[in-house]
């Protein structure tokens, strides 16, 4: 009997760059593989910075690459078009890594859609945010374990989530790092961890005013979030059972904190 040859899977590679001049004109747009960046038409003042994974979902060997450049004194909001799936990997780990570099006085609202892990995803992402001097960041990122409407409970997973803000002489302002494993969710009931939670969202914001901001988002969000804010930092984390009940507790924050608005593909 001849020997059979079994081909190797095929991966996703992508790489997305957008670089946003005064008032918001594109200076720079590269896509190549399965990442792309669109700029849809807003009726405000705010451009909207777009990325998306043509591949629909990360699995283990995929690489994505996105790079956001903000010229100084530009506000823009920069999301996903969906939710970032990270499915069951076979072998090996899914990459992601994540490049925004705000210039002078300029505001960069880093909002993302929610990151769905199924179970056996494998998934590293690491997220960079370099803020020149007057700089202002605001990010959201949230994880969800499964999907609860086929009452998925994922056992086994592996992320590494690392998320870095620091200032471009290399001073860091903030940094977090998302680690889950199988022994991890095995004690997903602790209240120290996830308390048996299936949804999990961090909010950061730096500015001159985040500490002054950390009474105002207290009182908006009650005891269904915590918030801490201290030199020029303020962060919100939020843990439920379900991504709308999340966003309707972010969606005020981000207004209050931000320019009033979500991108739009949030509100589809």
């Amino acid at each position: 009997m001849l020997d059979a040859a079994y081909p190797l899977h095929q991966r996703s590679k992508g790489a997305a760059r957008v670089a946003l001049g005064p008032d918001g004109n594109v200076v720079d747009l590269f896509q190549q593989g399965s990442a792309k960046a669109i700029l849809p038409r807003v009726h405000s003042s705010v451009p909207e910075v777009v990325f998306l994974n043509t591949s629909g979902g990360l699995t283990g060997g995929d690489r994505l690459s996105l790079s956001l450049d903000i010229a100084a004194k530009t506000t823009v909001m920069a999301a996903t078009q969906t939710a970032e799936r990270a499915y069951a990997s076979s072998a090996g780990t899914a990459e992601v890594d994540v490049d925004v570099r705000v210039g002078s006085d300029a505001f960069c609202l880093w909002m993302p859609q929610e990151t769905i892990l199924f179970e056996h995803a494998a998934l590293n992402r690491k997220t960079r945010i370099t803020l020149a001097d007057g700089a202002r960041y605001l990010g959201v990122e949230t994880l969800v374990l499964g999907r609860a409407a086929m009452d998925e409970t994922p056992q086994n997973l592996a992320l590494n989530d690392l998320r870095h803000v620091i200032a471009t002489d290399g001073t860091p302002l903030h940094a977090e790092n998302i680690a889950l494993t199988p022994k991890t969710l095995l004690k997903r009931e602790n209240r120290a961890g996830l308390a048996g939670h299936s949804v999990f969202a961090s909010l950061v914001y730096i500015g001159p005013d985040a500490e002054d901001l950390g009474p105002k988002v207290r009182q908006m969000t009650g005891q269904k979030a915590a918030v801490s804010a201290w030199k020029k930092r303020l962060v919100l984390r939020i843990e439920g059972d379900d991504s709308w009940d999340i966003r309707s507790i972010l969606i005020p924050v981000i207004k209050a904190l931000g320019i009033h608005d979500v991108p739009r593909v949030w509100q589809t």
